[in-house]
Order: structure tokens, then C-alpha cells, then sequence
């Protein structure tokens, strides 16, 4: 039984893994890349080089290149510093785009780029939000600001934010800026396609029993932009070992972190996951 749940689950992931491909080839090969409207984080910036190399070298190469390329280091410092199981479903998601806009021929469905950027986005956030909402990343700057907050404690709107303005000012400077306009419908369609779906708006509330409490808080401190209720005054009623919690509330995208950290720390940590439908007070959303 155990092992055909695992079966399914991971089944489960793969198929969100190929949904994000094929959604993506589609949105990218047929709306996006032709009105050389670009999307968001790293395969907009594989659409950016392409464009770039045709226009300056007069050398054509080919999305899917690109966003593998690179997406290679970021895999690489995935597998190092986010865990094999992550990184590994990360990757099929980075390969089944690949693959697919290998296969998807670069053909226009409208010449309108509203109408382009409108659906490109939506086409591109629907796989994103799916591989979201199963646990692991499309890779490029997931990977970038997952390793940033566990590093340093940076937040993913910022890194996102980071990538998607540099990739618009330079499309803007060197293909005009009304694409540049179009571009930024685009990324913002995907964005909030992706945070219906999962990320960032939905919050849950983690509480962690552990015997090992100082250790995780302190940790969790060093790179998560939230705040930590402990309590130390606990008892086990069946084994009447006292024990301590740990209360806070994550967005969805930093739950993978959290979980990472108290494993890592104490593995026999319990930690009870609570779907958070409402917070009134301070909370940073990004």
C-alpha cells in the first residue's frame, strides 16, 4: 500500500512536470515568441538571447537551447543546496519544456500582441502554478530565490522582480518599448495565474513539536522573513516527556524550506500543516 501511494504521488508530480512543458511550448511557440513578447524569470530570458543573437550576429538559435543552458548551473546548485528530490522533479520539468518547444514549430496563432500576451502568459502560468501546487519548481529563478532565502534570507518577489525588470528594460532599449509594454501584460498575467493556483497569496500556518526547538528557530531565523511563537511548556500526554513548539505562518512557497530545515535538525520532529484562511496584523507578502 505504501508503496503505491508513493506510485501515485510521484506519478502525480511527473504528469504536472510534462502539463508545464506542453503548456509552456504552446504559450512560448505560438503566442509569445513570435510577437517577440517575452515571459517571465529564465525562459524569458532564453527568449531575450535568441532575439538578441538574430538581431545583432545575425545567428539563429533556438529557445529550447537556451533554457536548458541555463538552467544547467541553477540545477547543479539545486542538487547541492535544495536536496536530490527537488531537483530532480525540477529537472523533468525543465527537460519536458525543453523537449516540447523543440517539437512545437514557431508559428503565430494571432497577430494581435494583446491578445498574444494575454494568452502566452496564461498558457505559461497554468503548468507553472500545477508544478507549484505538486511541490517542486520550473526551474531558473524558483531554484535562484529558494537558494538566496536559505542563504541569505531575500525574499522570491524580490529575486522575480529582479530578473523580469532587467529582462524588460533591455527588450525595451532594444526592441522598443511597446513590446516592452506588452511584455510586462504578459509577466503579469502569469504571475497572477500562478499565485491563483498556489504560491504566494496562500498561506499556511506550520507548527512544529520538537525536542530540538532552539536549534530549528534559530535556523529558520537566519534565512525565512517571518516571525516564530515558541512554546517550551508542553508535555506528551503518552509519554510524558516534556517538549516544545514552534508556531509560524509561511506562504506555500517557503514551506518547502521549513520542512528541509526540521528534518535536517530533528528527524522525528512532528509538524502539522494548516491551510491559514485569513491573518489580520503584520505579514510581508513576498
Amino acid at each position: 500500500m505504501a508503496a503505491m501511494a508513493i506510485f501515485k504521488e510521484y506519478s502525480k508530480k511527473i504528469f504536472a512536470a510534462l502539463f508545464y512543458g506542453i503548456t509552456s511550448a504552446i504559450g512560448i511557440q505560438l503566442l509569445l515568441q513570435p510577437s517577440k513578447i517575452y515571459t517571465v524569470g529564465v525562459m524569458g530570458a532564453s527568449q531575450l538571447f535568441v532575439n538578441l543573437l538574430i538581431k545583432f550576429i545575425h545567428v539563429n538559435t533556438q529557445v529550447y537551447l537556451w533554457y536548458f543552458l541555463l538552467n544547467v548551473p541553477l540545477v547543479i546548485l539545486s542538487w547541492i543546496k535544495l536536496g536530490k528530490k527537488f531537483t530532480i522533479l525540477s529537472l523533468i520539468s525543465i527537460a519536458s519544456a525543453s523537449i516540447f518547444i523543440l517539437f512545437i514549430p514557431l508559428h503565430p496563432l494571432t497577430d494581435d500582441p494583446m491578445l498574444a500576451s494575454i494568452f502566452g502568459g496564461v498558457m505559461v502560468g497554468i503548468g507553472s502554478g500545477i508544478c507549484f501546487r505538486y511541490g517542486f519548481s520550473t526551474g531558473g529563478t524558483d531554484i535562484i530565490a529558494l537558494i538566496i532565502q536559505k542563504s541569505k534570507g531575500g525574499t522570491v518577489g524580490q529575486v522575480a522582480f529582479s530578473v523580469n525588470a532587467i529582462i524588460i528594460l533591455i527588450a525595451g532599449v532594444v526592441f522598443g518599448w511597446e513590446l516592452a509594454l506588452y511584455s510586462i501584460v504578459s509577466i503579469f498575467i502569469t504571475n497572477m495565474v500562478i499565485d491563483r493556483m498556489y504560491i504566494q497569496q496562500q498561506k499556511i500556518t506550520v507548527v512544529v513539536y520538537s525536542h530540538e526547538i532552539d536549534k530549528i528557530s534559530k535556523e529558520l531565523l537566519k534565512t525565512l522573513n517571518r516571525g516564530i511563537t515558541m512554546d517550551y511548556n508542553l508535555t506528551g500526554a503518552y509519554s510524558g516527556e516534556q517538549i516544545g513548539s514552534i508556531t509560524m505562518v509561511v506562504t506555500k512557497f517557503q514551506l518547502f524550506f521549513v520542512k528541509q530545515t526540521v528534518q535536517k535538525i530533528d528527524p522525528k520532529a512532528f509538524i502539522n500543516i494548516q491551510p491559514t484562511i485569513g491573518i489580520m496584523g503584520r505579514f510581508n507578502d513576498n
